[in-house]
């Protein structure tokens, strides 16, 4: 009977911290709102067709306005390489792997209120501009605003960087 008990209570203790364990190792725990990108396991997503807009190569061209309140601009940002990718991200040396992209659209109301300058400002005449923002990453182009397929906008101290992609 002891035997049992024993026995009983090895088998409860082994259900309990096996219930208690991560159950699927692939999933994202990011909301609704996140990219496709945090979900797609093909490896080689720079080439796929549902692929965001922002993934691939970038180079920083020019500053193209700043903030009311605002660093001096750092031209050594000019030229640097930036990568965005399901695999990673990475601003010149700086990178992140797995990065966790969350987009959202901001109305240029909006983008006013939070920034203090109209987009029109940044050369974006439209209505509203898609934002993305790279989860537990504050390095350079950890968020930027997307202006075309071609061009993309950064802010960092205060400045505004314009990105151009990369046509290989």
């Amino acid at each position: 009977m002891k035997r049992i008990f024993h026995y009983s209570a090895l088998l409860l203790l082994v259900l309990l911290i096996s219930s208690c364990g991560k159950t699927d190792t692939n999933s994202s725990s990011g909301s609704a709102s996140e990219s496709p990108a945090n979900t797609n396991t093909n490896t080689n997503t720079n080439t796929s067709a549902d692929a965001p807009s922002y993934f691939g190569e970038w180079s920083v061209q020019s500053i193209v306005g700043s903030t009311p309140v605002s660093a001096a601009e750092d031209e050594k940002l000019i030229g640097m390489r930036v990568t965005y990718s399901i695999e990673k991200a990475s601003f010149d040396k700086d990178e992140i792997m797995n990065p966790e992209y969350k987009e959202e659209s901001i109305t240029k109301d909006d983008f006013f209120n939070e920034y203090r300058n109209e987009l029109s400002d940044l050369g974006i005449e439209t209505e509203s501009v898609k934002t993305v923002s790279i989860n537990n990453w504050t390095h350079p182009g950890s968020s930027f605003i997307v202006k075309d397929d071609q061009t993309m906008i950064f802010l960092w101290d205060g400045n505004y960087y314009e990105m151009k992609k990369e046509n290989k």
